[in-house]
């Protein structure tokens, strides 16, 4: 697999991962300019208890089909599928009962939640076993139809809330429209995997099932432990310095396509890692792991780097002067995707690891609900940030131990250390080049904004070209090479 053949597959797979990230965004954005602040409000908290719901639910069970998928024989894979969305579809029923239970504290004080709440709770059972869509199609390559299925998804989402909110139909209106883009999704759902999985099913092996929930049940804590800590920090922040957190959580803003590349470059070779461990080996893993990681520095490290660049300009420019103070925060938390040139839990996964998963997600949440605490009682934002930061390293050397040991390596041969490591040294002389320049010709934001890009993208343009001969061929590339050799020697 070239080089070119994973940024296409992971191109694909980042279109739909993108438009799933940035959904939120744009739904936040239009309902703030179309509703009134005390509605939007109310919608704001309903959204949340809806996304959460939906994130947690799952208990991340879809995650375990590209594990077992590829594993059983073709008639067995649909059963697979839909034995999976039942169980997920259980898990959504106790969850919807539990919200409408919980309507009367839910929607005390707030008019209009009381009607919305039973409405978001059906459109929660309809949604969450969906999400056995998207891992289905990757486990027999169909990226191109995961990627149409999360846009396809997620646009009618995002057009029925609109829709809804522009006409005037209120909290209950909104509530309706998100059932309606259920209703859809499940209906598309049911559509699309008997279509690409057609025929007659026989029954599953033996035991496959409670194989399923053990591999599975790691990954569902480890989920609810990540929700936990993409929110931690801000609940600190609130108890410990509350007159910064309207900036904070513009700077702690996570950048839609910087999230999903690596979740794309790890989807474009997952087949792969999977068969190298199914067969017993780990070394091919390995092979696939690195290529991909080098790969992908190349593509996510200059575009952090710019990120960090353009800050005091893009706060300045997309929000206001007013939130200049989180241009800091807002970098460190950038810092944060310079090692996220991949996603770590794919081998974890592959190599049947889910418990090391667990361990690291716990250990993330740990180290930043103590560093992140600290930093926000003695430093404010600012300190939250840097705390958030520092517990992301910690995490980061925690999970690359536990990736060696999966491929019996060590740390030092287990990650593309070299490329990664000149994207970095390229990109940080650029971006220390572009300050300088910007900062000797104008001060103007739109004007600086200008002149960092005209200089940085051609000298990491110039690095590219430099660090690229460093990335290692993928295992099938270097066979054909040691295969050529001798056949030249001969």
């Amino acid at each position: 697999m070239a080089s070119g053949s994973l940024g296409r597959r992971a191109g694909l797979i980042a279109a739909g991962q993108a438009t799933v990230k940035a959904s939120q965004l744009v739904i936040a954005i239009a309902l703030v300019r179309l509703l009134s602040p005390a509605t939007w409000s109310q919608v704001a908290l309903l959204l949340s208890i809806y996304l959460a719901a939906v994130t947690i639910g799952t208990l991340n069970l879809q995650q375990s089909l590209l594990f077992f998928l590829p594993r059983l024989e073709t008639a067995q894979r649909r059963r697979m599928i839909e034995h999976t969305a039942i169980g997920m579809a259980g898990m959504a029923i106790v969850i919807a009962a539990g919200m409408v239970a919980l309507t009367p504290w839910l929607s005390h004080g707030r008019p209009g939640m009381a009607s919305a709440i039973p409405l978001v709770a059906l459109a929660i059972v309809l949604e969450i076993p969906c999400a056995a869509a998207p891992p289905s199609l990757l486990s027999i390559d169909r990226l191109a139809l995961a990627a149409t299925w999360d846009i396809v998804t997620t646009t009618a989402l995002v057009v029925a809330v609109v829709v809804a909110a522009a006409q005037g139909w209120g909290i209950d209106g909104i509530a309706g429209a998100i059932l309606v883009a259920a209703f859809v999704r499940f209906v598309l759902f049911v559509s699309v995997i008997r279509w690409t999985f057609p025929g007659p099913t026989i029954a599953l092996p033996p035991g496959v099932l409670r194989k399923q929930v053990l591999y599975g049940l790691p990954l569902g804590l480890t989920i609810a432990a990540s929700v936990l800590n993409r929110s931690v920090d801000k609940w600190l922040v609130a108890a410990f310095a509350p007159d910064d957190l309207g900036v904070y959580t513009v700077a702690a803003q996570e950048i839609p396509l910087l999230a999903v590349l690596p979740y794309a470059g790890g989807a474009a070779v997952v087949t792969r890692v999977i068969d190298a461990f199914r067969v017993s080996d780990p070394e091919t893993a390995r092979g696939y792991w690195i290529h991909q990681t080098a790969v992908m520095s190349a593509i996510v490290v200059p575009m952090s780097a710019a990120l960090i660049l353009v800050a005091p300009q893009l706060l300045d420019l997309v929000f206001t002067p007013e939130y200049a103070a989180g241009v800091l925060p807002f970098q460190l938390f950038t810092a944060i995707t310079l090692h996220r040139v991949a996603e770590y839990g794919l081998v974890l996964r592959a190599a049947d690891r889910t418990r090391d998963l667990l361990l690291a997600a716990v250990v993330l949440l740990a180290a930043n609900l103590v560093l992140a605490g600290l930093g926000a009682w003695w430093w404010g934002m600012v300190g939250a940030s840097l705390g958030t930061l520092l517990a992301n390293l910690i995490a980061w050397v925690f999970v690359l131990g536990r990736l060696a040991d999966a491929f019996g390596s060590d740390v030092q041969h287990s990650f593309a250390w070299m490329p990664w490591a000149l994207c970095v040294a390229t990109s940080a002389a650029a971006v220390a080049i572009a300050t300088v320049a910007a900062r000797l010709t104008t001060s103007s934001p739109i004007s600086a904004l200008t002149v960092e890009m005209l200089v940085f993208v051609p000298l990491v343009l110039v690095g590219h070209r430099w660090t690229r001969q460093f990335v290692p061929p993928p295992p099938a590339e270097a066979a054909a090479q040691v295969l050529a050799v001798q056949g030249a020697l001969r």
